[in-house]
This record gives structure tokens, sequence and C-alpha cells, in this order.
């Protein structure tokens, strides 16, 4: 396993400069569990880390890796920014949604035929590159998520941060109670959201 190899590597360095798992973490700005998580081969080191972590022993990213780890963590960091951009694509494209719903819901009796084809061109258009812009990176992240094996929420978020398969997951809310979840939450927060809207709707009408 790349990441095995990879933690011994780091291990052995570190333990040949003699500093502890505290000090080293210090020395490149993550937390000593991180360091644990490295050399234990939980996680991997991003980008940065790797580059840093070269510069403390003194060698290159190259001789700290080898071709094969060099080209995995690659397509790693590639792979978490799309997901990532996925992610972040789906909220600006469902936040838009529920803005263009409040736009519908104000009274525009004080605007004109032409003012209000205008506005409703520009939401149109909003949403058309919102719309866009989500299903790009959507078609990216599902391939992403089939050739990884990602199929819950949990799969997702694990590997974003990092964390190997099989390994133990945090012992907190969002772990336990939100992402084995997620698909129950996601569809009583659409839920409320419709209700809510339906009753401002209603109000607006009614005033």
């Amino acid at each position: 396993m790349v990441e095995r190899e990879l933690g011994c590597r780091i291990r052995i360095l570190r333990e040949a400069r003699g500093v502890t798992q505290a000090d080293f973490a210090r020395a490149v700005f993550v937390a000593r569990q991180t360091v644990s998580n490295w050399e234990c081969g939980r996680t991997l080191p991003d980008v940065e880390s790797l580059k840093l972590i070269a510069g403390y022993f003194g060698i290159t990213v190259d001789e700290l890796l080898d071709a094969d780890a060099q080209r995995m963590v690659d397509e790693t960091a590639d792979a978490r920014h799309t997901l990532i951009m996925w992610i972040c694509a789906g909220v600006i494209y469902f936040l838009e949604l529920i803005f263009e719903a409040l736009v519908d819901s104000l009274p525009i009796s004080a605007l004109s035929f032409s003012d209000r084809q205008g506005a409703r061109l520009v939401l149109i258009l909003l949403r058309l590159a919102a719309m866009t812009w989500y299903f790009v990176w959507a078609f990216r992240a599902g391939k992403i998520r089939r050739d990884r094996d990602l199929t819950s929420a949990l799969e997702v978020v694990s590997f974003i941060e990092g964390r190997r398969p099989g390994a133990p997951l945090p012992d907190t809310v969002f772990y336990r109670w939100v992402l084995p979840y997620f698909s129950f939450w996601w569809t009583a927060f659409l839920v409320i959201v419709c209700v809510s809207l339906i009753v401002l709707f209603a109000w607006t009408g009614a005033a």
C-alpha cells in the first residue's frame, strides 16, 4: 500500500532526525494526530504537506515519493478537488433556486411589463449558468465515485478528508448521525424549504 510505504518512510526520516511527532507536526503546520495518521498509513499527506515534509528533511518530493506514489497522490488530489467543486456547485444551484422562488414571491405590481420580463430573463440566465456548472461537476464527480466505489455521503466525505477505506471514523454527531442518514436529512430539509415557500407564496398572495 502506498499509504503504508510513505508513512514508514516519513517515520524513518523523523526518527533518524531524532524529533518527536509533536515537534515534527509543528514544523510542517499540522496536528500531531495527523502525523500519526500518516505514519500508520491511515491517510496520505496532501501536496502542500508533501512539499513541507520534503523541505524539512532536505530532500525533494520525488525522493520522498516514488513515481507511482507521486502519480497516485496527484490523482487523489484532483479527485478530491472535483468532489469539493461538485458539492459547492450543488449548494450554489440550490441557493439560486431558492433566490428565484423568493423573487417570484415578491409583489411586482409596481414594475412595468418590460421590467418584469427583464428580471425574468436575468433569473433564467442565472439558473442556466448555475445548472450547467452543477451538471458539469456532477458528471465528473459521478465518474470518480464509480471508479472509487464511493456510494454514500459518508464515503465521499471520508475520501475528501483523506481517510483510508475501513479506517476508524471520529465518534462525533456528524459522523454518527448526519452522514449515515444524509438522504433522510436532505429530504427533510427539502420538505421544510418547500413548505416554507408555499406558505410564503400564500401569505404574499393574500396580502
